[in-house]
């Protein structure tokens, strides 16, 4: 593979931004670079593979071993980086797109909102925060980036980028028996590239584009005798939006922040007219002295600053949040013994200016596997060790942040993996169990796999999985210690006293699925899979007993918010259908998913029977309340029945490539906690329209050295938003032109 140095310019419809000193920088520092490096030939396309390479492309992450994606025993993706090149993606989560089973919504330029099967916005009608994914595991090289705070991922936090990535693997379902707790929807695990010819390697690309959209990314790498690599890598990105917010109160929307009910405007939205500021440095370290014994070492730190409508702040859609963030991460393979220790330590504001909001957490994570086999029986037992601190004291004065304290969260965990070939190998039998014991509450917690496939013949594989995962206590559900003080009349005050708990029974979620694998032809291959899964143990913020307190004068009443678990289940039925077929220098990839979501026993009203009546809706807690719904069975309105995409690519010729993908989704209706205060079918609900976004990238290459290319994002202008109170999407108009010496 030939060494390579690639810069991208797409700054053509930038309204503001690329300046004349800074493109002669540019062009400068590509100069110089260009004169260090030798030329040597090399296309890294997928159209460089064999057929039988691109249909058997290889997947670690559905067994913790290398195999075909043809034999993974679970529901599996791989997303590779050549198809994320040539589908012109400019982040990891819009990449996500062309993955099947996964909904991507954006909620401001370059943020989006991303789930496995769906499973959002559930409970409907309480606090954004509800339909962030807290479901789905999401890791780089298997190194967790989860948010114990409150669950999720804060996916512009992750310190690499597009550079970086050799790959994507998606499994979708419970998958806790191999990756630990969160797995519960799935795993997205981003794979990183290393150093694979001996030498010198530079990568390195900008993007402009409209919004004030700027994307830089770099990475230079050294191999050493084919024993040692070290890479560096970097990036940065600044993506512009119009500064529009709804008044929750007037139920209007303003074209600035000043107008919005804050004092502290400024602290709140320093950059109201960016929706992302962020950049990364990273590095990377393998020492491979021989077959047996592989050690990686990799660091890196980021900053960023985005807009998006991940926490409520009660007066509009967007807050700022601002993570800076450091890791370390030791992967280590000698013979048979897998083991992984990671760090991190970041100071996080989710909601900039709200008093409270601020933290600084620090997470270890540790694990070691070891495998033996008995004749045909491969074992792999296991253990891990978490432990997430986070910590308000130095944010906040007098007891108003939401912790009010320094809290940890441990979970100890043992495993099992077992797999089991026979009937001549036609018969796989792969499975596990897996138990974790948190700080609270402080029992055991089993989560499990049973896995089935049998190779009818080397072209059609049938396969079956039953399992069961569970997600982690959070910190703020766990420690919420919150004191809030009101004015309800002329030197009289009202308290709410929030409270976390350390009792709570743990979300999960048991799925059966089969599916079905098939190649049609040497150059088709056709995957399906049909799947139900049931989840339970909802926990949410639930209003109590108000008390007169006349002897706290001039505090003469007290509520109470307490963290409860609620009787709501949710039962999943869908199917997703996806194919890859290859016609010469054509290659195609469509994929759909048709589901059905199913809220049981799900009440509107987070209340308990004793709680004080609303005067805003006229509620009477004894008939309406959390238990109010037992009995009861709708459909949910916020999973979409029915999304899916294509990715079709024609390599023209040697010097042409055209590719042109779609992502679609069927209406959604998204209820926000408003609508029930107000109940006038406007506030607090956003009706998602029927979407379908196209995309196109055509590149032109020259001479061997350089390629230009057009790429263009939501060419149909739909602007409709894809979120609730989210931002408008807009058309995205790339130029570029890469380097490669």
């Amino acid at each position: 593979m030939r060494k390579l140095y690639s810069i991208t310019l797409s700054s053509i419809y930038s309204h503001r931004g690329f300046t004349y000193r800074q493109l002669v920088l540019l062009l400068g520092i590509i100069t110089a670079s260009c004169n260090t490096l030798h030329a040597q030939e090399s296309d890294s396309s997928v159209y460089n593979m064999s057929l039988e390479e691109i249909m058997n492309i290889k997947i670690i992450s559905a067994s913790k071993k290398a195999e075909n994606l043809f034999e993974a025993p679970l529901s599996a993706s791989v997303l590779t980086k050549e198809e994320i090149v040539h589908a012109g993606a400019t982040t990891i989560m819009e990449a996500l797109r062309l993955v099947p089973g996964v909904i991507v919504r954006e909620q401001s330029n370059g943020n989006y909102d991303i789930h496995i099967r769906g499973l959002d916005n559930i409970p409907p009608n309480t606090m954004i925060l509800s339909s962030t994914n807290t479901t789905t595991l999401v890791m780089i090289n298997n190194r967790p980036v989860y948010n114990y705070l409150q669950g999720g991922t804060f996916w512009e936090s992750l310190p690499i980028d597009l550079n970086d990535v050799e790959k994507i693997e998606v499994i979708r379902g419970p998958s806790s028996t191999l990756y630990g707790p969160n797995a519960v929807s799935g795993v997205i695990n981003i794979i990183t590239a290393n150093v694979t010819d001996d030498g010198l390697h530079i990568h390195a690309n900008a993007q402009y584009g409209i919004k004030n959209t700027g994307i830089t990314n770099a990475t230079a790498g050294y191999r050493f005798n084919n024993k040692m690599n070290v890479q560096f890598s970097g990036n940065y990105q600044t993506r512009g939006r119009d500064p529009y917010y709804i008044n929750y109160s007037t139920n209007q929307w303003v074209n600035s922040a000043d107008a919005l009910p804050f004092t502290n405007t400024q602290e709140r939205y320093p950059h109201p007219d960016k929706s992302m500021i962020k950049h990364g440095l990273n590095s990377y370290l393998q020492y491979t002295p021989n077959d047996n014994v592989d050690l990686n070492l990799t660091a890196g730190l980021q900053n960023s600053e985005v807009q998006n409508i991940m926490f409520d702040n009660l007066y509009t859609n967007m807050n700022t949040t601002i993570t800076n963030s450091k890791y370390i991460d030791l992967r280590a393979r000698t013979y048979k013994l897998n083991t992984q220790l990671s760090y991190a330590h970041a100071a996080q504001n989710p909601v900039a200016g709200m008093e409270g909001s601020k933290c600084r957490y620090n997470v270890i994570d540790a694990t070691s596997e070891y495998e033996f086999t008995v004749q045909s029986l491969s074992i792999k037992p296991g253990v891990t060790y978490r432990s997430a601190v986070y910590d308000d004291r130095m944010y906040w004065s007098n007891g108003n942040g939401a912790l009010n304290g320094r809290r940890q969260m441990e979970t100890f965990g043992g495993s099992v993996r077992l797999e089991y070939k026979m009937l001549q190998e036609k018969l796989r039998l792969t499975g596990g169990a897996r138990t974790d014991r948190f700080t609270h509450p402080d029992r055991w917690f089993l989560s499990y796999q049973a896995a089935a496939s049998y190779q009818l013949t080397e072209k059609h594989l049938l396969r079956a999985v039953y399992s069961k995962a569970y997600r982690s206590p959070f910190i703020f559900d766990t420690y919420l210690n919150y004191t809030l003080t009101a004015p309800i009349g002329q030197n009289l005050y009202s308290t709410v006293n929030t409270s976390g708990n350390k009792n709570l029974d743990l979300l999960n979620s048991t799925m059966f699925e089969v599916g079905y694998r098939a190649m049609l032809k040497s150059n088709i291959s056709l995957d399906v899979e049909a799947y139900s899964t049931r989840t339970e143990n909802y926990a949410s913020l639930i209003q109590g007993q108000t008390q007169s307190t006349p002897q706290n004068y001039p505090i003469v009443a007290s509520t109470s918010l307490h963290i409860m678990n609620l009787p709501l289940s949710v039962q999943q039925t869908g199917a997703t259908v996806s194919l890859n077929a290859i016609f010469d220098k054509v290659q195609l990839k469509p994929f759909v998913t048709l589901q059905k979501t199913t809220l049981h026993d799900y009440s509107p009203y987070f209340n308990t029977a004793d709680a004080s009546p609303s005067s805003s809706n006229n509620n009477d807690p004894a008939t309406n309340n959390i238990n109010s719904g037992k009995g009861t069975s709708i459909d949910h309105k916020f999973t979409p029945k029915a999304y899916g995409g294509a990715y079709a690519n024609y390599h023209i010729s040697s010097k042409f490539n055209m590719n042109a993908n779609i992502y679609w989704f069927t209406k959604q209706t998204f209820y926000q906690r408003d609508n029930l205060v107000y109940q006038d079918g406007v506030r607090g609900v956003e009706h998602v329209k029927s979407k379908l976004l196209l995309q196109a990238k055509l590149s032109y290459t020259p001479v061997k050295s350089v390629t230009v290319f057009v790429n263009g994002r939501n060419l149909l202008a739909k602007k409709s938003r894809e979120y609730y109170s989210g931002d408008v999407t807009f058309m995205m108009l790339l130029g570029g032109i890469n380097f490669s010496l």
